[in-house]
């Protein structure tokens, strides 16, 4: 009759096999890692820059302007040994996303937020941007400010032009529009547009039309005379 294992030699040898196969995983885990060695990366620099677009001289109220982050690295490729293998360095471009920029226009002061792409936009008729004295602005300064190590400035200027453009463009959007019938209400959309503001215009129409809402006479007049004077002007 064949012999049979009794039951605490089976228990012994499962062990064993166990132990067995840990040791062996081990043992292909630490070939592996010393086969691929390891790599480090020392960051050299990292800097910020601020891509304001042409021209320098902003002759229209509205710019897209970008901000990137740039870092170089020197890569380092070891074996298990700790004998160097290879070394090259590594530039590494990103949108600087969701961060804040302080713009200075003469002596008044507003942050803007760049979004996911590292973008934003730059209106000079935006309402916070509206108190400043148009006529003396003659230059934007822009900067972007990871640290104080890390940063970046950078210079826009206006055009004499435009300063006059912002000027009136500013009144026609914001003076007080309750004093205005709706006569006045379609020659400042029209003026606007008059400037090249045709963004503004149509802005301010659609604010007009939500304002009167609640009064349907005066809605309809508005429209009216919108109309009116849109089929005169065609």
């Amino acid at each position: 009759m064949p012999r049979r294992l009794d039951a605490r030699t089976g228990s012994h040898l499962l062990w064993a096999s166990a132990v067995l196969a840990t040791l062996q995983a081990c043992s292909v885990t630490q070939q592996q890692e010393a086969a691929s060695g390891h790599i480090e990366r020392e960051l050299l620099s990292h800097t910020l820059h601020i891509e304001t677009g042409e021209p320098r001289v902003l002759d229209t109220p509205h710019r897209s302007i970008r901000v990137s982050e740039n870092r170089l690295f020197r890569v380092s490729q070891y074996d298990a040994s700790g004998n160097l293998l290879d070394q090259h360095r590594q530039y590494q471009t990103l949108p600087w996303a969701n961060h804040v920029i302080d713009i200075q226009l003469g002596e008044l002061s507003v942050q803007r937020e760049t979004d996911s792409e590292g973008h934003f936009r730059l209106n000079l008729l935006d309402e916070d941007i509206v108190p400043v004295d148009f006529e003396q602005l003659r230059t934007i300064e822009l900067e972007a400010r990871n640290s104080t190590e890390v940063h970046a400035e950078a210079i826009l200027l206006v055009d004499r032009e435009l300063r006059a453009v912002l000027h009136e463009a500013s009144e026609l959007i914001y003076d007080n529009l309750e004093e205005d019938d709706v006569d006045q209400w379609v020659q400042r959309i029209h003026r606007l547009s008059e400037l090249g503001l045709k963004e503004e215009a149509s802005q301010l129409e659609n604010m007009l039309i939500l304002l009167t809402t609640g009064d349907p006479h005066l809605q309809g007049d508005f429209i009216h005379a919108l109309d009116q004077s849109n089929q005169a002007q065609d």
